[in-house]
């Protein structure tokens, strides 16, 4: 299976944020009212807290962050997310496992860019296997973040179930490394409310992520 890691990785540093930004307001402006509304604000957050944001964003050494990306008409997005953070975040709220077999879960695993040499694989168990699943960013597919070579060799060794953690759409908002990152998140919500009509995620008819920010 081949992996499309290395082209996301070199297509996602030729991405322009304001570029992707700026077009995504202008189709929300022209939707609806909702959408002007929306284009007016998400504008502001773009020239004031997103003008001097770092992208792609600088992983720190000693920190393990994983980059996820997402495919716009724009180019390839890089999300970033903490991956220590998100195990400070399960043990500061006491999430819970779930146990599944690894044959139902190993579709979130990107065989194509694992590493399958028992010999040159370093085990790092210090984090659990994390897996996220979102409408906007992984297509409502679950997609690991954390334990793919746990995973694999669960399923390549036939075991019965294996321990995950599952967060689904708004629950890994707080694994996001940098603000741009959240605010992209924030922003694909938001676009898609607008363009389809939808209220997603939010607690009334004007309401939206933008405000959130």
């Amino acid at each position: 299976m081949e992996s499309k890691i290395k082209f996301y990785e070199s297509e996602s540093q030729k991405f322009q944020p304001s570029k992707h930004f700026i077009s995504r307001i202008q189709e929300m402006e022209n939707k609806s009212s909702y959408g002007a509304k929306l284009s007016l604000k998400w504008t502001e957050i773009l020239n004031q807290t997103l003008i001097n944001e770092t992208y792609p964003v600088i992983h720190p050494i000693g920190q393990e962050t994983f980059s996820l990306y997402a495919e716009f008409p724009t180019g390839v997005f890089e999300y970033a997310l903490d991956i220590d953070g998100a195990i400070s975040f399960i043990k500061e709220n006491n999430f819970k496992p779930v146990k599944v077999s690894p044959s139902s879960i190993i579709n979130s695993v990107d065989q194509g860019n694992i590493n399958k040499d028992p010999n040159k694989i370093k085990p790092n168990h210090k984090n659990p296997v994390m897996v996220l699943q979102s409408h906007y960013l992984t297509d409502n597919k679950p997609y690991c973040i954390n334990g793919n070579h746990r995973i694999f060799e669960a399923y390549r060794n036939n075991d019965k179930q294996i321990e995950i953690f599952v967060f689904k759409d708004l629950e890994f908002v707080p694994f996001f490394y940098d603000i741009l990152s959240k605010a992209a998140y924030f922003f694909e919500i938001d676009y898609t409310n607008v363009v389809s009509n939808k209220r997603d995620f939010i607690k009334n008819e004007q309401g939206a992520f933008a405000y959130d920010l």
